[in-house]
């Protein structure tokens, strides 16, 4: 007896149509090209409808007909579980992506927040009466914003690369510019920065820039 179609309500999967299972059964079985008999010699493939015949006919008896049944619905029940198992996969897969997607809006939503301070700061240094203030006043306005700018960075993990004069050459953090001369520093290290870099982790987001003594 064929099972009824089922769905499984954790996954939305569709429901899994008996005859559809049972045909593609059948073409599983008579998709092999050859087969092997109990003598050990190959024996062509029954096609569908020679199953089908078989069955219906009196050559079968009601032990093999059962067998052949038996047989049949366990393949039937075989593949209700593998598309189960596919839909369940597939929908595991999309809940994953959704998730990825909805933890990278929550963590640019925060970095973003983060940095509206910074603009307020900035904006204040900005819009200060060039009239009455110095420009000391404003020149300090900007630095307390970049440096305000700086510890939201820190705080997300990201930190400077700026090594000091003297310090060994690295490619991988540093980019050199220029090769100049210079009596107090070794040949090949690193005589000036020119430009700070920043790191994240392991990732490098931008070498500091260097010159190198020859």
């Amino acid at each position: 007896m064929m099972t009824d179609p089922k769905t499984n309500p954790d996954t939305d999967s569709e429901p899994l149509d008996e005859q559809v299972l049972t045909d593609e059964v059948v073409e599983q079985v008579s998709g092999i090209d050859k087969t092997v008999d109990a003598t050990g010699n190959d024996t062509e493939a029954m096609a569908p409808a020679d199953i089908e015949s078989h069955l219906a006919s009196d050559a079968c008896d009601e032990d093999s007909r059962r067998c052949i049944e038996q047989l049949m619905q366990e393949v039937i029940e075989a593949s209700e579980s593998r598309q189960r198992a596919l839909a369940d996969f597939k929908n595991f897969q999309r809940r994953s992506t959704e998730h990825e997607q909805r933890m990278t809006r929550i963590a640019s939503a925060e970095a973003y927040r983060s940095v509206l301070p910074v603009l307020d700061q900035l904006r204040l240094a900005l819009d200060q009466d060039s009239t009455g203030a110095s420009g000391e006043q404003i020149l300090a306005g900007v630095r307390i914003a970049g440096d305000e700018l700086e510890k939201v960075l820190s705080d997300h993990g990201i930190d400077r690369i700026e090594p000091q004069s003297g310090d060994e050459f690295d490619p991988i953090h540093h980019e050199a510019m220029m090769n100049v001369e210079s009596t107090g520093v070794d040949s090949g290290r690193i005589v000036e920065v020119l430009q700070a870099g920043f790191v994240f982790g392991e990732h490098v987001l931008r070498p500091a820039k260097v010159t190198i003594a020859t």
